[in-house]
């Protein structure tokens, strides 16, 4: 608070702005019409952006939701963790070839360290991160190009998304939106979500978010069967799933899963590492060795 009143103070006596600032924050005058009078000051007055940046502080301390709509037409955010590609395979022998391979490239991990594997359903639809802070939703963001995104403000009162989370610790929830509802002819599950997530008068009712990763801000991931407890407990859809603990039990069940009518488009089935201490060992060695394909994840496809 301190460094926005030295900003007001610095406004009003430099510039002699005290009318124009009180006018900024109670008046209803549309709000890009201010930022453009702001910033037709800044090309008048140094240091360059002071007056963009002051403008962006008012704009968010009294007109938060205009500042998420400023925000998402203005820039791309960075995602606090970069998406990895989850990897696909289409038969039973790429996963067990993914399988061996974790073992066969990568030194320190030992056969068994696995830990077991949890199964459930890969949903069709369009991946999106929603993240939080002390316990409260601040931002929906695509997944761009796993690095920059941009933010979906008509998902923000979604009702699968929770607005505040029991956790007060920040941390991103990722997974997919997609649909119940009939698809119109020709149209394909991604493409009729990405329309009512960006369409502001469109009805996203029908909409759902299902989640599948829990990111803690440390990166330290739990074991995969209580992460899904976590956000089941907090108000997240979560679809069933099943603990394995050998490939044969979670080949099975993955022929079970997607013979099964679970009310969403269903693409194939999610196999991840269940063990938290694994998870963390993989996921350090891909920032290491900067192997993206080799995670902790895959996906069989039906």
């Amino acid at each position: 608070m301190a460094v926005i009143q030295n900003i007001f103070k610095n406004l009003e006596y430099k510039l002699d702005m005290a009318d124009e600032i009180k006018l900024f924050r109670w008046s209803q005058k549309p709000i890009k019409e201010k930022l453009a009078e702001l910033i037709e000051w800044n090309e008048e007055f140094t240091p360059e952006s002071v007056l963009v940046k002051a403008a962006e502080q008012i704009l968010e301390l009294n007109y938060p939701n205009e500042y998420l709509k400023y925000c998402a037409l203005q820039q791309k955010f960075h995602h606090k963790f970069p998406f990895y590609i989850e990897r696909t395979v289409e038969d039973v022998s790429g996963f067990i070839d993914w399988v061996n391979s974790i073992f066969d490239n990568f030194d320190g991990l030992q056969e068994g360290l696995l830990g077991g594997l949890v199964v459930s359903p890969a949903v069709d639809g369009t991946m999106i991160s929603c993240e939080y802070e002390k316990g409260k939703l601040v931002r929906i963001l695509n997944k761009g190009d796993g690095e920059e995104a941009e933010m979906i403000l008509n998902l923000m009162d979604n009702a699968s998304i929770p607005q505040e989370i029991s956790i007060k610790k920040n941390v991103v929830v990722r997974g997919v939106v997609t649909t119940s509802a009939k698809l119109p002819k020709g149209s394909t599950v991604t493409a009729f979500v990405n329309e009512i997530m960006f369409d502001d008068n469109a009805d996203d009712s029908d909409l759902i978010f299902i989640p599948h990763e829990w990111i803690p801000n440390d990166r330290k991931f739990l074991n995969t069967s209580k992460m899904y407890q976590v956000l089941k407990d907090n108000g997240f859809v979560t679809l069933s799933n099943y603990k394995a603990g050998q490939v044969i039990e979670a080949l099975e069940k993955y022929q079970e899963f997607i013979a099964t009518d679970f009310g969403y488009p269903i693409k194939g089935t999610r196999i991840e590492v269940e063990k938290g201490d694994t998870i963390n060992t993989l996921m350090d060695i891909v920032e290491e060795d900067k192997l993206s394909e080799y995670i902790h994840k895959i996906i069989l496809l039906g």
